[in-house]
């Protein structure tokens, strides 16, 4: 049969999802979240390699054209929903389920990058204050 109306004991329970105490919360978190090791690490460098001034208006264009309606559109279906992505993506439909996990993959893909960069920092901070720095000689006779 299909699904009807549920009877008292069969709805299912959400769990409260916590809020923002106020917009600077709200605001940090989101530049937290766009602003990340690349760009202050390797933008500068992406320039310089192709073409300065021209890359910059290359990548502005396409930063207000298509990366800032996006993020917004990410952020206003969040927050609008209150769901995470793959719950969110299942209820606008089904076949867009995939479009959840991917998400939640490529964040997961993220987290290890940014912590293998946050080990080699604390690696290489350690190994300075030896005595003989381990990269000052590269293994050759």
């Amino acid at each position: 049969m299909g699904k009807g109306k549920a009877e008292k004991g069969d709805v299912e329970e959400e769990v409260e999802r916590g809020n923002w105490d106020n917009q600077c919360d709200f605001f940090l978190s989101c530049m937290g979240y766009a602003v990340g090791l690349g760009n202050i690490w390797r933008f500068p460098y992406l320039c310089y390699q192709h073409g300065g001034v021209t890359f910059l208006i290359a990548y502005m264009t396409m930063l207000f054209l298509t990366g800032l309606p996006m993020f917004f559109l990410e952020m206003a279906l969040g927050q609008y929903s209150g769901k995470g992505p793959i719950k969110l993506f299942t209820s606008i439909a089904p076949v867009f389920k995939g479009l959840g996990y991917g998400m939640v993959f490529i964040s997961f893909m993220i987290t290890i990058y940014y912590n293998m960069i946050i080990a080699w920092t604390f690696y290489y901070t350690a190994a300075s204050f030896s005595s003989e720095l381990p990269w000052t000689y590269c293994g050759n006779s």
